[in-house]
């Protein structure tokens, strides 16, 4: 019998999912919460004074990690890295959180790995007005920290767009791939253990396409050149499972964001087959 915890700063639906089935699996689980750790660092050890469960752990599958102070997700990430230097598997692990939560080191990393992204431009504390972007086009500022497309802009000339301010003074401004048709769509891939699980068009009369902004959704078949591109990114970010953003572009595929802790309940109601207990089971295989 394996000993799972759940790891969130708040449980929902997915926790309940994840619960169900590990435990449809002869697992004990535990839920936890970041703000009950309580670390003792003493004699070359690392003792959990909340509970001593957690260092008799087999793996943690960790759900969500909400805003906070840099000290607060420092030491969150920290946590992470520390039960794994424990040998306890983390699903998915710090690094994985860290390559993708930052949308500059994403963006990078597909960059240097020949993954095609959307043009973008970064700097801290700079004006858009200095960004030599190209009039044709409209762009986004988005936040390098961000989901659920919040506090994301839309901008059809940067040079006369002075007065904005970007979150964090760190501006991430990235090119808009216009849909060729009328509504603006893109697709969230849903990968895991590096193998496409399922696939959903998105589309909004707004440029936003977030399932959380209210975005229509319906599966679509997966082609063999979008589940190439999307195996790749899942092994140059090591997902253990993850949310690929893609956009289709004049017959090119554009990668715009990789979640490492993906929401799947969306895609589940366009989903016949059971996507949560497809991720347990690849988890438990990690095992």
């Amino acid at each position: 019998m394996h000993s799972i915890g759940i790891l969130s700063d708040s449980h929902d639906w997915h926790s309940e999912e994840i619960d169900f089935f590990l435990k449809k699996n002869n697992c004990d689980v535990i839920k936890l919460n970041f703000d009950d750790f309580l670390l003792k660092l003493k004699n070359n050890k690392i003792t959990f004074l909340n509970n001593k469960k957690i260092a008799k752990l087999d793996g943690v599958w960790v759900r969500y990690i909400n805003t906070g102070s840099i000290e607060e997700i420092t030491t969150k990430l920290t946590i992470l890295h520390l039960l794994e230097k424990m040998k306890i598997y983390v699903h998915n692990s710090a690094t994985v959180i860290e390559k993708t939560v930052d949308k500059i080191r994403t963006t990078g990393l597909l960059e240097i790995h020949r993954l095609k992204s959307p043009e973008t431009f970064v700097s801290i504390g700079n004006q858009l007005k200095n960004f030599p972007t190209n009039k044709k086009y409209n762009y986004l500022l988005k936040p390098i920290f961000g989901s659920q497309g919040k506090d994301i802009f839309l901008i059809s000339n940067p040079n006369k767009s002075a007065n904005i301010q970007a979150k964090g003074n760190v501006f991430y401004l990235q090119r808009f791939l216009k849909s060729e048709e009328k509504k603006f769509s893109d697709y969230r891939v849903l990968v895991s253990n590096h193998r496409v699980i399922s696939v959903m068009e998105r589309s909004s009369e707004h440029f936003i396409t977030n399932v959380f902004q209210g975005a229509q959704t319906k599966k679509i078949t997966l082609k063999n050149k979008l589940e190439k591109i999307c195996i790749k990114v899942s092994k140059v970010f090591n997902l253990g499972y993850g949310g690929i953003d893609i956009k289709l572009h004049k017959k090119n595929y554009y990668v715009i964001e990789v979640n490492g802790i993906p929401s799947w309940k969306g895609i589940q109601k366009i989903e016949e087959k059971n996507i949560s207990e497809i991720l347990v089971k690849d988890f438990l295989r990690k095992i």
